[in-house]
């Protein structure tokens, strides 16, 4: 990761490592407790601009996961995950996002639809929307 602050960063071996924000939430599933770092991009890492809640990564840091917590606004949540792989995105070999919403609104789903692709093209990383909780397991 890119311009690490380690005031932001929470090493864990839980085996599940939850990120949530008002009845939203994803678990990620390390039944192996491997050491993973959790992360507060929003108003830590990156204080200004455009960024995602959080960042799950892997002990080596090779496996960035990058999470935005959101209301119903998927597409500002989908800017904020590109802006934030722009800014700290470094291997993109194992990269994942995901956009945990209260409600995707079914005009959203054709956008949405692009943006995955754009993502997989441009950043080499799936895009998941989903609302309310999403569990992924770390294998």
């Amino acid at each position: 990761m890119r311009d690490k602050v380690e005031a932001c960063i929470t090493p864990t071996t839980d085996s599940q490592i939850k990120l949530e924000e008002l009845n939203r939430k994803i678990i990620f599933l390390n039944p192996d407790r491997r050491i993973y770092k959790k992360v507060q991009v929003d108003a830590c890492t990156i204080t200004s601009g455009l960024r995602c809640d959080k960042l799950l990564l892997s002990q080596d840091e090779c496996e960035e996961r990058y999470v935005e917590l959101k209301g119903t606004d998927v597409l500002h949540a989908i800017d904020q995950l590109e802006e934030t792989i722009e800014r700290l995105g470094e291997f993109d070999n194992n990269r994942h996002s995901y956009v945990i919403c209260t409600n995707v609104a079914p005009i959203y789903t054709t956008q949405i639809q692009r943006k995955q692709k754009l993502f997989k093209k441009r950043y080499n990383s799936e895009l998941v929307v989903k609302e309310k909780q999403l569990v992924v397991s770390l294998r």
